[in-house]
């Protein structure tokens, strides 16, 4: 019984965990007014928390309820979902370390991404300036990354035309939203020719003077800044790897013993139920030690 109540203690926070995931994607999507649009999965770090809320929620709900009614199948559909993301988890991070490079790359093609769609989706222009403020950094190698975003490009007339966002400011006491704003300094001839040939004109360290030096804009790439926080943080990573690991090893664990205890006591109790139906006791309603005529064992 001890078992049975820890397991279902257990599931029932992931089941409020995953649906509390949920109800912020739901309400963040909605907010956007995207609520059916999933195309950019990657990018979208309200699609990202509404799968994973969908998964937690109903691998909670299954672990709750077949615990709570010692339900064969709900048992083994929690216990085999656990097992197959635990190895789905250790694989992907075998593959991670012996493919990193090419990790490396998939993750430098979604950060050129998020430029590209900095001012089409709210939740991701959000997140990249928190990572932007976070790490310390600016664009994938360098600020000039951000001529790839139309309306940063110097070719752009708007008034974010040859800036960066406010997040590469390196400003901690106020935010400016408006710090980045012209920050690079293009010889109009260069610009005019650059945008007749069609072609992104990326100014390699050509900033205002003042701006320079990471006094006021942070010249650090975000892809060497993450590297650099990752390699730095890597025994902190691993350990809360392993945390999660030991705590999926614990639910499997849990559920495994449950499932083999329900089975077996379910199995105990069909046989005490057909020994039951084998024996008929009978009662001679006549009180004479002459057993009735239709008297009979049924072995």
């Amino acid at each position: 019984m001890c078992i049975k109540y820890l397991l279902f203690a257990f599931n029932i926070l992931f089941w409020f965990l995953g649906g509390a995931f949920v109800c912020i994607a739901i309400w963040s999507k909605t907010e956007k007014g995207n609520l059916t649009n999933f195309n950019s999965i990657a990018a979208d770090p309200a699609t990202i928390m509404l799968i994973a809320g969908i998964v937690i929620f109903w691998l909670g709900f299954f672990g709750w309820v077949g615990a709570l009614r010692e339900n064969v199948l709900f048992l083994q559909i929690f216990s085999g979902s656990l097992i197959v993301l635990f190895l789905a988890e250790a694989g992907g991070g075998i593959a991670a370390f012996i493919m990193k490079e090419n990790v490396r790359g998939v993750i430098e093609d979604q950060m050129y991404n998020a430029i590209h769609s900095y001012r089409e989706d709210s939740d991701l222009r959000d997140a990249v300036n928190v990572a932007q403020r976070t790490f310390q950094c600016c664009g994938v190698k360098n600020f000039t990354d951000w001529q790839q975003n139309e309306y940063f490009k110097c070719c752009n007339e708007g008034i974010e035309s040859c800036g960066v966002p406010y997040s590469c400011c390196n400003l901690t006491l106020q935010v400016n939203l408006f710090c980045g704003v012209k920050i690079m300094d293009v010889e109009e001839k260069t610009m005019e020719k650059t945008c007749e040939l069609q072609s992104p004109y990326v100014p390699m360290d050509k900033l205002r003077d003042g701006y320079g030096g990471g006094h006021i804009i942070i010249q650090t790439g975000c892809l060497s800044a993450m590297e650099s926080w990752f390699n730095t943080n890597l025994y902190y990573i691993g350990g809360a790897a392993i945390g999660v690991a030991i705590i999926q090893i614990i639910g499997i664990f849990l559920s495994q013993y449950l499932l083999a205890y329900t089975q077996y006591y379910n199995h105990l109790r069909k046989h005490c139920n057909d020994l039951s139906h084998r024996h008929v006791i009978y009662v001679n309603p006549y009180h004479t030690s002459q057993p009735h005529p239709n008297t009979y064992n049924r072995t």
